[in-house]
């Protein structure tokens, strides 16, 4: 009893338990080899695997309990974690590579494969600073400057994650300031002033404009008759009143006169002639690299073209397919004796009178077809687009003569009947009102993200967002977007272009003869128009890839790009 007393008291040692001493101590062995250094035998790996390999087999356990058969196919636990312990180490040290005998260099190679492939903090910083290095192909694509757009827009909204610097809410210096830097064409930021050069003075110059005439009671852009809010009795009195309609005419032509000679003076850059049913955008010599004076007018339509062919007016109509110089009458008459001929040519066989007295009714009667046809193909193109007609030169001013005296140009019914049209300008003309933009700003949320809206309305002239862009630019502001409502009738003004660049030709080239770009020119001469240096090379440039109709755009990393 008292044996098998003592034979309960005994501890007993298992063979898992022996198995965990030694793999500790394989382990601190590792260990401490990675600390120094040091090269293990991998000979001495292999005598202690053997040796704990005896170990499992045997002394440490009893003799009187029975022990269990060995299975061949059990993997020894102890090269399985050996196994698992070296995959790990591999990936993070170099040191048990040469205890295995892998050859190190090629699997630094797969691991820095497989390295670049994921997705870590890593790797995702060191690509963002190789792109740093490189410029990427996206941000590439975008500009220094928004491109030109002669459209007229109607309103515009800058969004911004950081507060404006500037506000609506102006000082009266910051008022006054701003007015008569808009007023003398001063660049009150660029240049030592008197005047107060804070950007909220700088901005409120940015948001002028001159307009002729100015009715408090109608709204006179756009030039919509549906969308005018006036004063009925007030109208009904003018529309009635001759003398009244005469007084706003003989006012309208002396300012149109006066904008029109500050044009040829280059004094003014451009100005447009709001109507009724068109618009007209008169540009001066030099603006986009032309060295005449030139205007375009759109939409228009086959009775409008035909009166200017009357007048003995020469135009083209650059976005129709067949661009050449022309008159709608011109054609109508060339295809019809076309038709002519070739009726009068199939009926030469017949020799009685009666059959020539049909002949000559049925030439006439085919001659009145073919007018009408072509008739109708000139109409198609009405009031679209590809009715842009465009003039240069001493044409200009056959165009102005034409307008001044145009009776379809103001309207005789309607909630504008016997108003003259709009005139738009950057600078001061005869009997011109200067009129401000009206500003709106407000916080918003997207995604419930906090955003500043800074909303601009009114006539927003082509000078009016490269300068706020400039403004934003010199306040370092570094992220911002912007969205613009525009004018859709006024958009074949951008889709034309009319930008011209310098050409060589080949005699020029062969005699190795070179000249200034007109462009620069046209800078010279256009100094006194009222715009900065960089505002007017903006506007000057001949390249017609800077022209462009956009209704947004963004601004991010010292570029834009826009859509």
């Amino acid at each position: 009893m008292a044996e098998s007393g003592n034979i309960n008291t005994l501890e007993w040692t298992r063979p898992d338990q022996v198995m965990q001493l030694h793999r500790m101590k394989l382990k601190k062995r590792a260990l401490q080899a990675r600390l120094n250094k040091t090269k293990i035998n991998t000979a001495g790996v292999q005598r202690i695997a053997t040796n704990l390999n005896e170990l499992n087999s045997s002394s440490n356990i009893p003799q009187h309990v029975p022990q269990k058969r060995k299975n061949p196919f059990v993997i020894n636990e102890l090269c399985k974690k050996q196994k698992d312990i070296s995959g790990l180490e591999i990936s993070n040290d170099n040191t048990l590579f040469e205890l295995l005998n892998i050859n190190v260099q090629q699997e630094k190679q797969t691991l820095d494969s497989s390295a670049n492939n994921s997705l870590t903090f890593a790797n995702v910083l060191s690509k963002l600073e190789s792109t740093s290095q490189t410029p990427d192909e996206s941000i590439s694509k975008g500009a220094k400057h928004i491109p030109l757009d002669w459209t007229l827009k109607t309103k515009v909204r800058f969004m911004s994650p950081k507060p404006f610097p500037w506000n609506g809410k102006l000082k009266t210096s910051e008022e006054a300031s701003g007015t008569t830097g808009f007023v003398r064409c001063l660049d009150i930021g660029g240049k030592e002033t008197t005047l107060d050069t804070s950007l909220n003075a700088r901005f409120y110059q940015c948001c002028l404009i001159w307009q002729h005439p100015s009715l408090p009671w109608l709204e006179l852009f756009p030039r919509s008759a549906g969308k005018v809010s006036a004063n009925l009795a007030t109208n009904m009195s003018m529309a009635n009143n001759q003398c009244m309609k005469d007084a706003l005419y003989r006012e309208w032509c002396d300012s149109f006169r006066s904008l029109f000679h500050l044009l040829r003076a280059r004094q003014c850059p451009y100005f447009y002639v709001c109507a009724n049913t068109f618009t007209v955008l008169f540009r001066a010599a030099g603006i986009c690299g032309l060295s005449e004076i030139h205007a375009l007018l759109t939409p228009t339509t086959r009775g409008f073209r035909q009166s200017l062919k009357q007048e003995e007016i020469e135009y083209s109509m650059p976005l129709r397919k067949d661009s050449r110089r022309r008159s709608d009458g011109g054609d109508s008459d060339s295809m019809t004796t076309d038709v002519t001929s070739n009726t009068t040519n199939g009926q030469n066989n017949y020799e009685e009178e009666d059959e020539e007295e049909e002949e000559e009714t049925q030439d006439a009667w085919l001659k009145s077809l073919g007018t009408r046809m072509t008739l109708e193909k000139e109409s198609e193109i009405d009031n679209l687009k590809q009715s842009l007609v465009f003039v240069k030169g001493v044409e200009t001013q056959a165009l102005f003569n034409f307008l001044i005296n145009c009776k379809s140009a103001i309207a005789a019914t309607g909630a504008l009947a016997g108003v003259p049209p709009t005139l738009l300008a950057p600078i001061a003309f005869h009997g011109a009102t200067l009129k401000a933009l009206k500003v709106r700003e407000s916080v918003v949320r997207v995604d419930n993200d906090q955003y500043y809206s800074l909303e601009l309305k009114g006539p927003l002239l082509p000078h009016v967002l490269p300068s706020l862009c400039h403004l934003m630019t010199s306040s370092q502001l570094e992220q911002y977007s912007a969205s613009c409502a525009q004018l859709t009738s006024t958009t074949p003004f951008s889709t034309a272009k009319h930008g011209t660049g310098y050409n060589v030709t080949k005699e020029e080239d062969r005699n190795n003869v070179t000249k200034v770009p007109p462009n620069i020119f046209g800078q010279e001469n256009l100094s006194d128009c009222g715009f900065n240096e960089e505002l007017l090379s903006h506007f000057c440039n001949p390249d017609p890839a800077r022209i462009e109709v956009f209704e947004s755009f963004k601004f991010f990393n010292g570029l834009y790009t826009w859509s």
